[in-house]
């Protein structure tokens, strides 16, 4: 498993620093000092995960800010990373660099507890260590120690939850970790090039159990069981795009493999257009004021982030479709070209250089010309305050801008 090592922590700086065993002295000052970071992990997630947080926090058992603030032992390791995004909170609110290098040294003690974790099969499958995990990641993606260290941490997160199984996230803390980070794996694994873990049929089968428990506890919504249903098929993007490129880079793709890849990529698209449709459908009767369809589509999502919530859910949504019906043209054109007579005997040395296709008439004009391709997963966008919010939110699909 990768993970970013402790000594990658370490900043240059002139700047001298006490040590934590000094600010956090025993007694009362240190449980002081303990419960403010606490408070600033929380205004965390308010200015950074907004809109994912309170998407899901009113449906889980266990939301982050009961484990936060509960009595119960989360372990070491958890507890540095909360510590250090609510120490990193409270630098960034106050603009005092002296909280930042604080926070940056808190991130470095939780990396070493979490490694230490790590050692132990026993200690490596529990919900205190993935969360950890998840908490140091985020803190590489808000503050990065190296040049894309957050994949790194990411990588090794998607270790710990194939380690864990999906059992172990059907419910509790564990569903929490996954509504947490999941969108995130998926841009993880557009950014890499690679399938995500996600797609397999082992994660998809959890989805029922999950849906089930949350009506047994009053705490299902439209919205939210759609979101999960679209996630089920965002997830399998990254691998389609994958096998796409490799289907129309080669000559010699077996037919029935082209024609299995193109069902897939088609039953993907009807179920997010069905999915689509009923958004749209919830979002129209909040519009018209039909409070009953509207209490159901939201449940116990909070008014004030709503409109975002949906928002960026449909946006994934379409993203989504956008890309499948560009796989679908560039499997059919190459399907076509792959019955013609003989058309690669006649193309030059330029011809198997790669591009970068933006839309779908490029696509499938490129594919005609009998051009490789090299597909764009989403990019940042230049601005955007909740850009990380609108990832997880978008379920690692958002629009590129």
């Amino acid at each position: 498993m990768t993970l970013v090592t402790a000594q990658q922590t370490q900043h240059s700086t002139s700047i001298p620093r006490p040590s934590m065993d000094e600010v956090l002295v025993p007694g009362l000052m240190a449980r002081a000092l303990d419960q403010q970071y606490r408070k600033g992990f929380c205004d965390f997630v308010d200015t950074v995960f907004p809109n994912i947080y309170y998407s899901y926090s009113t449906r889980v058992e266990l939301p982050w800010f009961d484990i936060v603030h509960g009595e119960q032992c989360t372990g070491k390791a958890l507890d540095w990373g909360v510590r250090s995004l609510g120490a990193f909170q409270l630098g960034k609110a106050s603009g005092k660099q002296e909280q930042i290098l604080t926070s940056q040294e808190m991130y470095g003690r939780g990396l070493r507890h979490l490694v230490q974790s790590l050692k132990s099969s026993a200690a490596a499958s529990t919900d205190a260590t993935l969360g950890a995990a998840i908490l140091l990641g985020v803190y590489e993606l808000m503050n990065a120690t190296a040049d894309k260290s957050w994949l790194l941490h990411s990588r090794g997160i998607s270790h710990l939850f194939q380690l864990r199984g999906a059992k172990g996230h059907t419910r509790g803390f564990g569903r929490t970790l996954l509504l947490s980070f999941r969108g995130l794996l998926v841009f993880e694994a557009f950014t890499r090039g690679e399938p995500c873990f996600l797609e397999t049929e082992e994660w998809r089968s959890i989805l029922p159990q999950v849906l089930e428990d949350e009506e047994r506890r009053g705490r299902s919504c439209r919205l939210g069981q759609l979101m999960d249903f679209a996630f089920n098929e965002i997830a399998q993007c990254p691998g389609y795009l994958v096998k796409t490129k490799v289907l129309v880079g080669s000559s010699r793709a077996a037919e029935a493999e082209r024609e299995n890849l193109i069902c897939a990529v088609n039953k993907s698209r009807e179920i997010l257009s069905d999915v689509e449709t009923q958004m749209l459908a919830g979002i129209k009767a909040d519009l018209e004021g039909n409070e009953k369809e509207s209490r159901e589509f939201f449940g116990l999502i909070p008014s004030w982030i709503k409109d975002d919530s949906v928002r960026f859910s449909v946006e994934g949504v379409r993203s989504g479709l956008a890309l499948l019906r560009q796989l679908s043209v560039v499997l059919s054109a190459d399907q076509t070209r792959q019955k013609s007579v003989s058309p690669w005997l006649t193309l030059g040395p330029n011809h198997n250089e790669w591009e970068v296709v933006k839309d779908t008439d490029q696509l499938a004009r490129l594919t005609q010309e009998r051009s490789r391709l090299h597909l764009m997963g989403p990019r940042q966008q230049s601005s955007g305050k909740l850009w990380h919010d609108r990832i997880a939110l978008s379920m690692g699909m958002p629009e590129k801008g």
